[in-house]
């Protein structure tokens, strides 16, 4: 995850270590699941990386990586898959979003449940680079905050409503753009959760 959640505890080691066994994102395992037989160049950026379990994933199914997190806990536990993985590579950065001056071009971007926590001011010029990083055919993969979210009223985080999120993917082919809106455990407790779950691809340019 990019960013410091107040739902979550102030030890990040301790947490990232708690989440490194659950099973990898069921919206990333439909996006390989879909993309994987079709792409001959496979490198992907996994933004907001968290315990690495989404890297670690890509890099068994012999996708290069580029891992970045802002939590120096989260790049220390992705640093040490490398060596489970030769045959591929594998990039980290300890970065924040809103510092990002380049993504190196991709197939595959996942950003899962991360890039709400880009600060405002920032996120147009961070999305722009996250648009410009995926290649033709490449697919996005992750998932954005919505306005009825129970964190909606904190100003450091970007949050939207339908329709400005899928304004955000004009332009792009939506294989999948879920609405999820529930009440559901947090760290901090039951809070009400607003969320769209996106797959969405670059157009190939045609033949």
């Amino acid at each position: 995850m990019q960013s410091r959640d107040p739902g979550r505890p102030s030890g990040w080691g301790a947490y990232y270590a708690h989440h490194r066994e659950r099973p990898i994102s069921s919206l990333l395992g439909a996006a390989l699941e879909r993309l994987s037989p079709q792409v001959n160049w496979r490198q992907a950026i996994d933004l907001g990386c968290g315990s690495g379990n989404e890297t670690r994933a890509l890099l068994a199914a012999g996708w290069d990586v580029v891992a970045i997190d802002q939590e120096l806990a989260a790049i220390e536990m992705v640093s040490a898959i490398r060596a489970d993985f030769p045959g591929v590579c594998l990039e980290t950065r300890a970065q924040q979003f809103e510092s990002l001056a380049i993504l190196p071009a991709a197939s595959l971007i996942h950003a899962g449940m991360s890039i709400p926590f880009c600060h405002p001011q920032h996120f147009e010029k961070f999305w722009a680079q996250v648009r410009a990083a995926l290649l033709p055919g490449g697919l996005f993969v992750g998932q954005l905050f919505g306005n009825r979210d129970d964190w909606a009223g904190d100003p450091s985080r970007t949050f939207h409503s339908e329709s400005q999120a899928r304004g955000l993917l004009q332009g792009l082919d939506l294989i999948r753009f879920e609405a999820h809106e529930y009440d559901g455990p947090s760290l901090r407790g039951t809070k009400h959760w607003h969320r769209f779950e996106v797959i969405a691809q670059r157009p190939a340019p045609h033949a």
